[in-house]
């Protein structure tokens, strides 16, 4: 008789299996087989086969009358309340496998153990008891399951002893696959695969374990755990004496620049810095040598850490997953021959600063994702120091740690340079001196950037130069250019590992950024972008803390060019729609506040923009906060202009064009005006009102005017005049006729100049417009002026001046004031002509028109000189030759003998 539980429950008997047609008898049979010398109780009997009922006797006695009929040689013994069958223990598998488990533990060589253990597995034929209901079976089939797992352990464990590690390791992938959660198991494969030396499996196989018990077993990491076993099954190991490890990573062999962040770190690093600890946080943009610097610093100090340098790349901006806690301080243990007396997350780190206090270790941890990612692994206070390097600005460091923080910007431009010489030699650079200031400007001082250029110039023929400088410059391949074709070193990939942990919300305002004309933004204009300042803040905050967006100045915010690169990128896979949405919020805002700007600075120009929504427009107080807006958010506007051509944005192209030309005028930026006017021309005429149209000529006019080409300035008036007239736009033909008079009067004719200030003059009267009434009314006197006509002048500047003075118009104010000084001057009457040059001065001032406040200021000096007055005299021109200094004219003396010669 043979019965077999370890499997489905089956009697044999000589080569055939008994047919047990009763499924209660085969339960019965179990039970039994089971039972301590094969006797059960009723109350036990009924538990297993009717679960939830009364012991019922003659239930049970009929049920074992079956059984018996089943198996009429198997000895059976009747007893008042129990049934018992009498079997043999080698006549059943649960017993034979008890006789061979005690075999394996009375074994004298693992060979003998590992024989046994293997005959004890052999009985095993499947689930046991499978197919028996109730949860009687249940939990018996589990523990017989359990069972099951140690004997597959024991056999795991042997096989290692036997020094076959190979079957161990097979053995245990196949018993992984029942038991995934089990850490015996995972324990076994971590010592398989170390003692087979695949070493670089063992982090990857605990971190799939860990994912997925849910438990933690980087304990199994510690040397003491995996180390080689001689015969023994025990895995205690003499822990060996202190070592010291130096792990620094490969490195180039020269620093080029970074001289004060060294010193810096040096301070820190060797306790030298007042209120802070020997904890040096190094933060910066991707690629932009924080490793490196690192790395660098610790060569430098290395003789002052006696007790070694611990060295790991957390990987928290990486392709990979980031490191975890709890494999670094096993390696960091093993590294420092340190055991811990506790194998939990606390005891290993208690013995880690145990061991970095009693010895002067320096510990680098690059890369780190956040504070809590390199917090565990910091030394406590003592001799150990640590640099901890990352994208993120880990202020929480600095508070709770007392770290020192080192922000990392990029490179000089002359230090750049410097980096390529090193890189490639002197007869690369000498292949590429036309094209180094595209290298250097366009890799903006990122080391990694410079590093790739480098080494993609030096590996290909000097005719090959030409197209990889042209690929670096081409607006969506410069990225492409900067890839070392390894997979890893590229500029792409090390700015996208930044983005991948970015929230939405700052994702969102990450590309959005590249909409912006930039160079920097406003963070008024960046609170537009998302229309909620709480959020906008949100977004920024972690964008500035993963070194994504700097702040230059205060409130101001930029993008490294490269960063601004891979931004576009990311703006490019967003649908028409919302790139749409959001270059409207850009242009408008823009739109809005400089219109908001020029109003202060010609309140008589009116333009069809009309009201903001939902934009935040600036008030400023006056021209002179107007100009400083304007100054500050020059570039940006300018390019917005560009932004708004490129994209065929019409409306904004010629609008934004037009809030800028005053201030464009006032401060020597005619150049500029005459380019944005050119291609505000051609959108207005397709856009914009015949009226408007007209506008953009007088303001063409206007600026061929400032910059001395009055032959053109004369043809874009008449242009003017005639849109005007054919509109049957009065105003506008007026204002084209004002100015056209002021065009001719300095061109030497002033009294065909009258003719056209006379026409203006009637029709501003007509429309009872004062502030420009009183525009002509000057030009009409300016020109009496020129006519030698003072008399009359002076009759017209000062009604031009009482009119002026109802009006905001301070720049029209200031140009009456300036008319009768020259006319006072005229009829020697030299105080009236100071006190009108001092007011006209005055108010310049406050316009910040620095150009007309130097050329009052030479006719003041005039006027001082006739009246006797040659202190002041001196003293107006000084002031003179600084502003034209400050204005950027390279002969400023000239420049004021030329103001002198048209007095």
């Amino acid at each position: 008789m043979d019965c077999r539980v370890l499997g489905p429950v089956v009697a044999l008997r000589g080569d055939g299996q008994v047919e047990l047609t009763s499924g209660k008898a085969v339960e019965l049979l179990a039970v039994l087989v089971l039972a301590e010398q094969h006797r059960a109780s009723h109350e036990t009997i009924a538990r297993y086969l009717w679960p939830g009922e009364a012991s019922n006797g003659n239930r049970i006695r009929q049920c074992f009358y079956v059984l018996r009929q089943h198996l009429p040689d198997a000895a059976h013994r009747k007893e008042r309340g129990f049934c018992q069958i009498k079997f043999r223990p080698e006549d059943i598998d649960y017993g034979r496998f008890k006789k061979f488990l005690h075999a394996a533990q009375m074994a004298e060589n693992p060979s003998q153990r590992l024989k046994a253990l293997k005959s004890a597995y052999a009985e095993w034929r499947g689930t046991p008891l499978e197919g028996l209901p109730g949860p009687a079976f249940q939990e018996k089939r589990d523990e017989l399951i359990a069972e099951l797992h140690d004997l597959v352990a024991a056999c795991v464990s042997a096989e290692l002893d036997c020094g076959q590690p190979l079957p161990a390791l097979n053995r245990v992938h196949l018993a992984m696959d029942r038991w995934p959660e089990s850490l015996t198991l995972i324990d076994l494969k971590v010592k398989a695969l170390h003692a087979l030396g695949r070493l670089d499996g063992i982090e990857p196989a605990l971190s799939s374990w860990e994912q997925r018990s849910g438990k933690s077993a980087f304990h199994l990491l510690l040397s003491s755990n995996v180390a080689t076993l001689n015969g023994s099954t025990s895995l205690t190991q003499a822990v060996p004496g202190r070592t010291r490890p130096r792990q620094l990573p490969p490195h180039p062999v020269e620093m080029i620049g970074r001289g004060r962040e060294l010193k810096q770190l040096e301070a820190t690093l060797l306790g030298r810095t007042p209120g802070r600890s020997r904890i040096a946080m190094l933060a910066g943009p991707p690629g932009v040598g924080k490793s490196f610097l690192a790395t660098w610093a610790a060569t430098l100090v290395e003789q002052r850490f006696l007790g070694g340098i611990l060295h790991v790349d957390l990987g928290g901006f990486s392709s990979r997953e980031p490191e975890r806690h709890g494999p670094i301080l096993a390696r960091f243990l093993n590294d420092l021959g340190v055991r811990p007396e506790t194998p939990t997350l606390d005891g290993m780190v208690s013995a880690y600063r145990s061991a970095l206090a009693d010895r002067a270790i320096l510990v680098i941890l690059d890369n780190a994702l956040d504070e809590d990612h390199a917090r565990l692994l910091l030394p406590g206070p003592g001799a150990s120091a640590a640099i901890v390097t990352s994208r993120r600005h880990m202020h929480g460091l600095a508070i709770r740690e007392g770290a020192e923080l080192i922000d990392l910007a990029p490179m000089e431009p002359q230090d750049s340079i410097e980096l390529l010489r090193t890189r490639m030699g002197e007869e690369r650079m000498r292949i590429i001196a036309p094209f180094l200031g595209d290298i250097v400007h366009l890799c903006a001082g990122i080391p990694l950037a410079l590093a790739i250029m480098a080494a993609r110039i030096a590996s290909r023929p000097a005719q090959a130069v030409g197209g990889i400088v042209r690929e670096l410059r081409q607006e969506g391949t410069t990225l492409r250019s900067l890839n070392a074709g390894t997979g890893t070193e590229s500029v792409r990939r090390s700015i996208e590992n930044s983005h991948k942990h970015l929230t939405a919300l700052a994702a969102a305002l990450f590309w959005q950024l590249a909409l912006h004309p930039g160079p920097t933004i406003s963070w008024s204009a960046l609170r537009a972008l998302i229309g909620n300042a709480g959020q906008a803040s949100e977004a920024l905050d972690e964008l500035m803390a993963m070194s994504l967006v700097t702040e230059p100045v205060f409130e101001r915010y930029a993008m490294h060019d490269l960063v601004r690169a891979y931004a576009a990128e990311m703006a490019g896979t967003k649908n028409e729609a919302e790139r749409a949405t959001v270059m409207e919020r850009v242009l408008s805002f823009l739109l809005h506040n400089a219109w908001s700007c020029d109003r202060k600075l010609d309140p008589g120009r009116r333009l069809p923009i009309g009201e903001p929504q939902a934009v935040e427009v600036v008030a400023p107080a006056g021209a002179a906060e107007a100009m400083a807006w304007l100054e500050t958010e020059y570039s940006t506007v300018t390019a917005a202009i560009r932004l708004a051509s490129r994209h065929g944005l019409d409306r904004y192209t010629w609008l934004l064009a037009m809030t800028l030309v005053t201030f464009q005028w006032r401060t020597g930026r005619g150049l500029d005006a005459i380019e944005h006017l050119t291609n505000a021309l051609a959108a207005a005429e397709r856009v914009a009102s015949p009226r408007d149209v007209a506008m953009v000529h007088r303001m063409r006019a206007g600026t061929h005017r400032s910059l001395g080409n009055l032959r053109l300035a004369i043809h874009e008036l008449r242009n003017a005049v005639r849109l005007s007239d054919d509109g049957g736009d009065a105003s506008g033909a007026a204002m084209g006729h004002h100015i056209l008079g002021v065009v001719l009067r300095e061109s030497g004719a002033p009294g065909e100049a009258l003719k056209h200030f006379g026409t203006a003059l009637s029709v501003f009267t007509q429309l009872e417009d004062l502030l420009n009434q009183g525009a002509a009314l000057n030009g009409i006197g300016s020109a009496y002026y020129d006519l030698g006509r003072f008399g009359e002048a002076l009759d017209h500047c000062r009604r031009s001046l009482d009119l002026l003075n109802t009006t905001d118009d301070l720049n029209g104010q200031a140009h009456a004031l300036f008319s009768l000084g020259r006319i006072h001057g005229a009829l020697g009457d030299h105080e009236s002509a100071i006190t009108s040059f001092k007011g006209a001065l005055s108010l310049y001032r406050s316009l910040t028109y620095a150009s007309r406040e130097a050329r009052t200021l030479v006719w003041l000096s005039e006027a001082f000189r006739s009246g006797r007055q040659p202190q002041q005299a001196g003293d107006a021109l000084d002031q003179a030759l600084t502003i034209m200094r400050r204005l950027g004219e390279r002969d400023p003396e000239a420049s004021v003998e030329r103001l002198r010669s048209l007095l």
